[in-house]
């Protein structure tokens, strides 16, 4: 046969054909029944003309012109979503939920296949939204309902609809997970991730969600939550993006943000009786008003959205309820004056972050008069001591430990800090017990709980392993305290004598405390530089400045009521739960300070858990409340010789149950604002009821 050069022309041209057929992009965009060039906001509006529900309604977009156009700027080809983030800072019950489930949807079947985890704070969340906010919206979409693979429900039933964790629709998968277990943030694969609230989440643990779409082509992210505090959980990503917010139409050129200007941004037109309004375009009742040009708004809808950060990294839109078609003014201005809760109502109803001062009562300006009052004092850095405390919080080839002393007047005092990043930290923390004589260290048993065993046994009586637990009417429990000697005999022979269980609230609220009265002092925040690591990177940093003192006000202490159940079923049933809320980063310095204060406690006992402030103890002290031997049973001889208990002469019955700041209910104290036991010694601040 001969050679013709043109068949070779012809089977370069049908390679090039196929290849632009067969490429990763070219398969995704193989639909399920869209048209390529339908967008999501065409789609959902001509499902809404076929019969589209969501909790039971008609959808519609009347009324709702800002949301619309968010619908509108999520991207609709794989090409505008690659590698694409999107952020939604919302108050509660906006629709935003809705959206993220019927977008879900969209890109599964327009962009087949596909894996897609939607993701909720916990496993319960994750279940109710797969199967009571999903799957009645999936049924109202014929062409998206029949796509779902039938799957086998066990002993020969077929489960029409999947498993309630894993949907599988077409050749697009959607997992619903959750957010509180480390597997489930690390182990599957995705294309597209969806988060559905990121409160309580660190940037770290938002990352490790989005590295499970590393191995994507497509790699979209979508943040949909209501806000909590500033600079943390959404509220870190909306400020990374364009921070869009709705300008409603008023008299001014630029329109106005409603919230930028609450509660003054809803006013009263006329009294009760409709006489005298300042606007007879409008009934007499609460309305929106722009406090600059006095202007009544109708519609709050009626506006544009303006990027007022528009070289941010990505889209990012703060959506609250005064955008809500069913929401009205009158029922926020309500429920702003009924709040008890004020966090709750600026994070639900305005859907912008708040800093109650209770829930996080240590700030910079409170350190730093430390660290003055400490240099004043004559604090300083040190590199050697003896008979000193300290705490280690420890995570994977990564430990911070600080390390305290204490004063003539009962002070605590600073004298190291250090983040250690080595593969095998404990080695620098053997070094540090020997440098600083330590006398008593309390470090975590996790997550590394043989390196922490290891590290005890070789400083036998001196390192206590510590877990976390509720304790009715104690703060700290030693596990060498009140044994008999069978069960002394038992602990020796599994090393487990020398641990603490901590209530970390308790604790954690001790040590704030502290912090926040000048207890603690500080030396010089810039007089000890250190290198740290950060994402991958070493620089040289003034470490209690930079890192410890940015962790000391990154810890909340939040009380919420217990609910019970999901979604329409949830019920409030009135317990209190407290917690211990990390603020936007993980606060390592927190907890090993924290941990600190445990050992100070073991070394000094818990009535000087709080010190009065300046002046000189040996003026003041009274005589030896309680004694060593009984209080304090189970102690080695060398910690309880160490014990002081003095406490401030205030005559008889001068105990916490019997001060005016004691709660009687609550036993918190709210001079100190910490929890108290009824027959505490009592403080310098005790004021007989």
């Amino acid at each position: 046969m001969a050679f013709n050069p043109k068949r070779f022309d012809l089977l370069d041209e049908l390679v090039a054909q196929l290849s632009d057929r067969i490429s990763p992009l070219a398969l995704l965009e193989e639909s399920g029944g869209i048209a390529p060039e339908t967008t999501f906001l065409e789609w959902v509006e001509d499902l809404a003309t076929k019969g589209l529900k969501v909790d039971g309604r008609a959808f519609t977009f009347a009324g709702r012109a800002a949301l619309r156009e968010i619908y509108a700027s999520l991207p609709s080809t794989i090409e505008e979503a690659h590698k694409g983030t999107y952020v939604i800072m919302k108050g509660a019950q906006t629709g935003l939920t809705v959206m993220e489930l019927l977008y879900s949807v969209f890109i599964g079947l327009k962009w087949m296949p596909l894996a897609i985890g939607l993701y909720v704070p916990d496993r319960s969340l994750a279940g109710y939204k797969s199967s009571e906010r999903f799957m009645p919206v999936l049924r109202t979409i014929p062409d998206a309902y029949k796509q779902l693979v039938v799957e086998s429900g066990g002993r020969g039933k077929a489960s029409k609809e999947g498993n309630v964790l894993t949907r599988t629709m077409g050749a697009s998968r959607f997992l619903f997970l959750w957010t509180s277990g480390r597997m489930v943030t690390e182990s599957f694969p995705l294309d597209v991730v969806t988060f559905d609230e990121v409160q309580g989440m660190t940037p770290a643990d938002v990352e490790k969600v989005v590295e499970r779409m590393s191995a994507s082509i497509v790699k979209l992210a979508l943040l949909i939550s209501t806000a909590m505090w500033p600079d943390a959980d959404i509220d870190y990503w909306f400020k990374m993006g364009d921070q869009r917010h709705f300008h409603a139409r008023c008299g001014c050129h630029d329109g106005v943000v409603l919230i930028q200007q609450f509660p003054a941004c809803i006013q009263y037109n006329g009294d009760q009786t409709g006489e005298g309004r300042q606007d007879e375009n409008f009934p007499p009742g609460w309305q929106f008003q722009c406090q600059v040009c006095k202007t009544f708004i109708p519609d709050t809808n009626n506006g544009e959205w303006r990027a007022h950060n528009p070289d941010g990294e990505f889209p990012s839109w703060q959506f609250p309820q005064v955008l809500s078609s069913t929401v009205s003014a009158e029922d926020i201005i309500k429920s702003y004056r009924k709040a008890d809760d004020l966090q709750n109502f600026y994070n639900r109803k305005l859907g912008i972050p708040y800093q109650d001062p209770s829930q996080i009562p240590v700030n910079l300006e409170m350190l730093n008069a430390a660290a003055v009052e400490g240099m004043r004092r004559g604090v300083v850095w040190k590199t050697r001591a003896r008979g000193t405390l300290m705490g280690i919080d420890q995570m994977g080839a990564f430990n911070v430990v600080i390390i305290k002393e204490r004063l003539a007047d009962g002070h605590q005092a600073t004298i190291h800090v250090e983040a250690i990043y080595d593969d095998d930290p404990f080695a620098r923390c053997d070094e540090l017990m020997a440098s600083y004589g330590v006398q008593v260290c309390v470090v975590e048993t996790l997550p590394n709980y043989n390196d922490a065993k290891r590290f005890a046994k070789r400083h036998k009586g001196k390192v206590f392993l510590a877990s976390y637990s509720d304790i009715e009417g104690e703060m700290v429990r030693w596990g060498d305290t009140e044994m008999t000697k069978a069960k002394r005999k038992i602990a020796e022979d599994d090393r487990d004598r020398y641990t603490v269980v901590i209530d970390q609230y308790k604790m954690m609220q001790v040590a704030l405390a502290r912090l926040s009265s000048g207890a603690c002092l500080f030396p010089d925040p810039d007089g000890l530089i250190q290198e740290v690591v950060e994402k991958g990177t070493r620089r040289m940093s003034a470490i209690l400045k930079e890192m410890a003192f940015l962790h000391f006000t990154k810890v909340a202490l939040v009380v919420t009521t217990t609910e019970q159940g999901s979604g329409a079923k949830k019920m409030i049933v009135g317990k209190k739960r407290r917690k211990v809320m990390k603020v936007g980063i993980d606060p390592h310095f927190a907890y090993a300070n924290m941990l600190c204060d445990v050992a100070w406690a073991r070394a000094y006992g818990t009535s000087t858990f709080i010190l009065p402030e300046g002046g000189d103890s040996s003026a003041t002290a009274g005589a030896v409340v309680g004694n060593v031997a009984n209080d304090f049973a189970g102690l080695p001889g060398h910690i309880a010789g160490l014990i002081s208990t003095q406490s401030v002469d205030l005559g008889g019955n001068a105990i916490c149950g019997n001060c005016e700041h004691c709660g009687e209910e609550t036993m918190l104290c709210g001079e100190i604002n910490a929890m108290v036991a009824a027959k505490d010694p009592a403080c310098p601040f005790f004021d007989r009821r």
